[in-house]
Order: structure tokens, then C-alpha cells, then sequence
């Protein structure tokens, strides 16, 4: 059994070779600690795929057709996307940020894995929500490689060929960042 530490360790490794960096927030990012101690300062926007939100979403989130339906509902707090790793969000971030919502910034510390590894390590045993608002510990973690890192107790569910969603959702990045 791994401690949180090196399960935390494990993340970081993740999220570092998944090149989140190639986005280039700089400072455009919000710590877990910040959004678990001011909850109410930041509206959560859940990046991922419809999939992904169907397990379980960290309760109160947005989802991105949310937010484009009415962004100014959103205009005087910050907006934190995020996702499994902060990869898809991380584009996400800069997707908006370049249609000039500058307000909106990525959930960093290894984005809904790492939330989930500091709630359940802080006694949060079902730290998420379904679509009804019902609290669950299933997670979906895109990969199955991820859902041990997701904090203990957690159950994680994952795509059945995660390399054909990957790939389509880079072209998806690459299209709408026009890169």
C-alpha cells in the first residue's frame, strides 16, 4: 500500500509526462488546497467528456456547455477546469483564455486525481458526486494505470480503449487551439 506521499509522487510523474506545460498558464493555475479552504470562491468546470461526468463529478461543478451558455454568470469569480490529470483541462483553460476569459484558470496539484487523493486522505470517503448529486467514491480515471492513484477507497472506472479517446481528443485540442 502506497502512502499518500509517493501516491502524490506517482501524480506528479503523470502529469509531467503528459506535457501540461505545452499550454503555457504560468501563473493560470488554482491549487487543490485553495479550492478545498475557499470553496466558495471558485465555480469548478468540469473539462472532461460526458463519459467521464456520468461516474462522478467533484459536486457543485459546471460543465463547459454550461459555462459557454452563460459565461458572464460567472464573471466575478475565478473558474477552475479540471479533469483527471489537468491535461484536457489545461487546453481547455486555454481555449477560453484565448477567447478572453480571463478568468479562468486550471485546477493543478494533478487536477481530479490529485482532489480526490487530499479529500479521502483528509477521511472523505465518497468525496464525489453523481449526476443526482448522491455522494460516490467511483471516479473515472480515464485509464485503468490511473484509478490506484485516485486516494484510497476510491474506485475507478475507465475507457475501454483509452489511447483511441486520447487521440481523438487531441485533435479535438489541436483543432479548436488552431494548432
Amino acid at each position: 500500500m502506497s502512502t499518500v506521499s509517493e501516491t502524490q509522487a506517482k501524480l506528479n510523474g503523470v502529469v509531467e509526462s503528459l506535457g501540461t506545460a505545452k499550454f503555457d498558464l504560468g501563473d493560470c493555475t488554482v491549487s487543490v488546497a485553495a479550492v478545498l479552504a475557499t470553496p466558495d470562491a471558485y465555480v469548478l468546470l468540469d473539462a472532461r467528456s460526458a463519459e467521464e461526468m456520468n461516474v462522478s463529478m467533484i459536486p457543485g461543478a459546471i460543465t463547459k456547455a454550461e459555462f459557454d451558455a452563460s459565461p458572464e454568470k460567472y464573471a466575478d469569480r475565478a473558474v477552475v477546469a479540471y479533469c483527471t490529470v489537468g491535461y484536457i483541462s489545461g487546453a481547455c483553460t486555454r481555449e477560453l483564455r484565448n477567447r478572453g476569459h480571463a478568468n479562468v484558470k486550471n485546477l493543478g496539484d494533478e487536477a481530479l486525481l490529485g482532489y480526490t487523493l487530499a479529500q479521502t486522505s483528509a477521511g472523505v470517503a465518497k468525496p464525489l458526486a453523481k449526476a443526482d448529486g448522491t455522494a460516490t467514491n467511483e471516479v473515472h480515471t480515464f485509464m485503468p494505470d490511473l484509478a490506484p492513484l485516485a486516494g484510497e477507497g476510491m474506485v475507478g472506472k475507465a475507457f475501454a480503449d483509452p489511447g483511441a479517446v486520447l487521440e481523438a481528443a487531441n485533435a479535438s485540442i489541436k483543432e479548436r487551439l488552431g494548432v
